[in-house]
């Protein structure tokens, strides 16, 4: 993974449940500092249509933990516009 800052982390997938619509998975390298990082994300269905993502991490040290916030603060940003595009995309076919 390449994030907007530059930053480069190899980013192993721990576990995918396709049931729960969860994925984990950890990150290896980078120069951030991070001695530990897990984290997942996982689709809940909306009653109201649509749906909720959940992304949580877990971060040592525990000062890397705001540049991490801020990192996942963008992409999660990052995932709603392109979600948003293909529902569009997907409105407009049918």
């Amino acid at each position: 993974m390449t994030f907007a800052n530059g930053l480069v982390v190899v980013e192993p997938i721990v576990s995918v449940d396709d049931n729960l619509r969860r994925l984990a998975w950890t990150a290896q390298g980078g120069s951030s500092g991070v001695t530990h990082y897990n984290a997942a994300v996982q689709v809940y269905p909306r009653e109201v249509g649509g749906s909720r993502v959940v992304w949580t991490a877990d971060v040592l040290p525990h000062e890397a933990a705001e540049g991490i916030a801020a990192m996942m603060k963008a992409g999660a940003s990052a995932m709603t516009g392109a979600l948003a595009r293909l529902a569009a995309q997907s409105a407009q076919q049918k």
